[in-house]
């Protein structure tokens, strides 16, 4: 054999040698590599809290049901970290299930008012605080409440209506219901439900009142 078929034969032998090492004889030849295209697996990432943007949090508020009080309170004793749709911030004009409970702590509440009727505790999270809320009882309407408080279990959907009687609070336990935050710009009117119950006084009969004391 000449010198150029030593060199020629070294080098097919190195290229075989490399071609079974690496495993290359193994790959399909020709047209049947590209039978099998490669499949793309797309797994939606978990949703970190810390980085979900509030924009996301109101887009899936809808697909999430929220958090119970009693769930909300499992969660924060175990530690866990909720996912922020299960707290996200109800929408005006939006039917939210809740739970409903009575207080009748004295003093002052977290935005540095008296206790009054008329106001509830909520998670500020879900209802924001100075905001409206109109609360319904099955078929009942129980009435239209401020936000001006908060408390240590009241968390998740669940309102707290403050009462003055402690023993009307005991007896009322916790019940179901259902919750709808009054949009701002609707703050200043009455509810509906005032007018078809007829509790609305005759403003009429208001103006002729005023207009007697005004003449006296």
């Amino acid at each position: 054999m000449k010198r150029g078929d030593y060199v020629r034969l070294v080098i097919a032998v190195i290229i075989a040698i490399l071609f079974i090492g690496t495993g290359a004889a193994r790959l399909p030849i020709g047209k049947a590599a590209f039978v099998h295209a490669p499949v793309l697996v797309y797994a939606e990432p978990l949703l970190d809290p810390l980085v979900v943007t509030a924009k996301k949090i109101v887009k899936d508020a809808g697909q999430f049901r929220r958090a119970s009080a009693g769930e909300a309170i499992r969660m924060r004793a175990a530690g866990i970290i909720p996912d922020p749709r299960r707290f996200a911030r109800a929408r005006p004009g939006e039917e939210i299930p809740i739970s409903i409970t009575q207080y009748c702590l004295k003093g002052t509440t977290r935005r540095g008012r008296f206790v009054r009727p008329g106001i509830v505790a909520a998670d500020p999270r879900i209802f924001p605080l100075a905001r409206y809320v109109e609360v319904f009882m099955g078929k009942k309407y129980l009435g239209r409440y401020l936000v001006d408080d908060t408390g240590g279990n009241v968390i998740g959907a669940t309102l707290d209506i403050w009462t003055p009687s402690c023993r009307q609070a005991t007896r009322f336990g916790r019940q179901g219901g259902r919750a709808v935050l009054v949009a701002k710009e609707e703050e200043h009117i009455l509810p509906s439900t005032l007018v078809e119950l007829d509790l609305i006084p005759d403003l009429k009969a208001v103006a002729e009142l005023f207009e007697g004391v005004a003449k006296r």
